[in-house]
């Protein structure tokens, strides 16, 4: 009787343990998902992969992005405008190579289905004709969410790192 009663709390004292253990273990899951969601979204710009990009992103109306663009920042929102800007830059590509690399990603999670993902971006941009290369620094956020279990971003906005 003395061992049942010792198991039956070991067994007891393990179950208590491993549900204070398990929010942890998936806050932490869920800040490696939204981390992956980033990696891809340079994933996706680096290989011109508008399927890739297109499932990063939530296929809203409500999408935002605020990025630069040949005439400054701009503001397009709904997947609509923010697709067909993704789709046409991929389309168009560049007859140069693009190379990303991703630094101090950090993910702040703002709840169980919300986060925001800080990065810096270094883009190298090879020329075909010279073999030039130039560097880009890109400071970026995206506004991730998690839609019917899946983490999508809802808003990007880049900026490029000041030269001076």
């Amino acid at each position: 009787m003395r061992n049942r009663t010792i198991y039956g709390l070991f067994t007891i004292f393990t179950l208590v343990f491993c549900l204070s253990v398990a929010p942890s273990a998936i806050a932490a899951s869920d800040q490696e998902e939204v981390i992956q969601v980033a990696t891809n979204f340079a994933k996706a710009f680096s290989t011109y992969d508008f399927e890739l990009m297109s499932s990063l992103h939530w296929q809203s109306p409500n999408v935002s992005k605020f990025a630069p663009g040949t005439a400054g920042a701009f503001l397009a929102q709904g997947w609509e405008a923010i697709g067909g800007d993704w789709k046409t830059t991929f389309e168009e590509g560049s007859p140069g190579t693009y190379r990303f690399s991703t630094r101090n990603q950090q993910a702040t999670m703002l709840g169980k289905d919300a986060a925001v993902v800080t990065q810096y971006m270094i883009l190298a941009y090879t020329d075909p004709n010279t073999e030039e290369q130039s560097i880009s620094q890109i400071r970026q956020t995206l506004v991730v969410q998690k839609i019917g279990g899946k983490w999508l971003i809802v808003h990007e906005h880049a900026s490029y790192f000041p030269t001076e």
